[in-house]
């Protein structure tokens, strides 16, 4: 059997110190542990259109050892939206480094049909129509394709797909980039990333892909949990020491999230810094969590003086701050009024 590894949008970039480092070494791993005899890479090589020098460096070195691999003939890369220049589908791509002598790297700028292989493969193109055109090109039934576009999976009820191409338009077996969710839907299967990408995705199970060749065709495909790479990690604040061993796992770069709900006396620089020592993790972001509760019909407080007010007093304020939905404590709450009074003591006095 022939093995094919197939790898979704690892978006290479300098997020941070560390994290293009953690990309490359995850995805020589992935290579290294698969001992596959060819890779599919399914577009968005790069996060950025127009890359750092850091990145193409760090790019070109990986394929420089992917090409060493024992048993690794063959590798595909798809051309990606965020891999395109521009918008005008002319193949322009600083996917080019990837491109030299004895690399075993095809570049797929535009459609191309690999016979031999029976695989069909479908960069990004801004016109849909051109997708549809191209899908038809499939040799045959056992064909399999590759894409880097998006279509409207009904079946699911998706929201922000935005693409006009369904289900009907794929006469074969087709696997998507793109997408960074992993789905399946009859014939189309949508791999997701590698790892995850930006916050949102922190709750995902990320996957590669494993496909084999027999003398019948193509296999069905198999998804592998990626467990190495960097990842997107949210965790309450009060909840980091419960969470410790699972947020310090060493086979990740970990782009760690704080919530935070109380108001602390210790400088967000060095709460940061004290995070990243202590759980061992590439990245800390602290974010507040919101100071009311939205669900309470956007009240700030539950006051409610049941008669019309004429007059503001000091003992309804009292009340409405000792009755209010915001997570800030009562006491900043009067510090903060007793400090408008002075100012409004003092512009009275001048």
């Amino acid at each position: 059997m022939s093995k094919c590894l197939i790898i979704g949008d690892t978006h290479y970039d300098t997020k941070c110190e560390g994290y293009l480092e953690s990309q490359l070494n995850a995805t020589l791993k992935i290579v290294k542990d698969q001992s596959p005899k060819y890779v599919v890479f399914l577009g968005d090589i790069f996060h950025h259109r127009k890359p750092t020098p850091e990145v193409i460096v760090g790019v070109h070195n990986l394929f420089k050892e992917l090409r060493l691999v024992s048993g690794l003939t063959r590798i595909y890369v798809l051309r990606g939206n965020h891999d395109s220049q521009n918008r005008s589908d002319d193949g322009l791509t600083a996917l080019e480094v990837l491109d030299y002598p004895g690399s075993k790297v095809n570049l797929i700028k535009h459609t191309y049909i690999d016979s031999e292989l029976n695989m069909l493969f479908i960069p990004h193109y801004e016109d849909e129509d051109v997708i549809k055109k191209h899908l038809l090109s499939a040799p045959n039934s056992k064909t399999i394709a590759f894409g880097h576009f998006s279509y409207s999976p009904e079946c699911f009820g998706l929201q922000g797909f935005e693409s006009s191409l369904k289900l009907k338009d794929f006469p074969c077996r087709t696997i998507l980039g793109h997408i960074h969710k992993s789905l399946k839907d009859d014939k189309v299967t949508i791999l997701g990333t590698p790892w995850s990408t930006n916050y949102g995705e922190c709750d995902h199970d990320h996957y590669v892909g494993i496909i084999n060749k027999t003398k019948t065709g193509w296999g069905a495909l198999s998804k592998v949990k990626v467990n190495v790479g960097p990842r997107y990690y949210e965790a309450p604040y009060d909840s980091l020491d419960a969470m410790r061993e699972d947020i310090s796992d060493g086979n990740h770069f970990t782009m760690l999230r704080v919530l935070i709900d109380k108001f602390t006396e210790t400088p967000p620089n060095i709460l940061r810094a004290e995070i990243e020592n202590k759980f061992k993790v590439g990245h800390v972001d602290l974010k507040f969590k919101p100071v009311y509760h939205a669900d309470l019909n956007n009240r700030l407080s539950n006051y409610d003086p049941g008669t019309p007010i004429t007059t503001i007093d000091g003992g309804i304020i009292k009340r409405y701050i000792e009755e209010q939905a915001s997570t800030i404590p009562t006491e900043r709450l009067e510090e903060g009024l007793n400090l408008i009074r002075e100012h409004a003591d003092t512009e009275d006095i001048g």
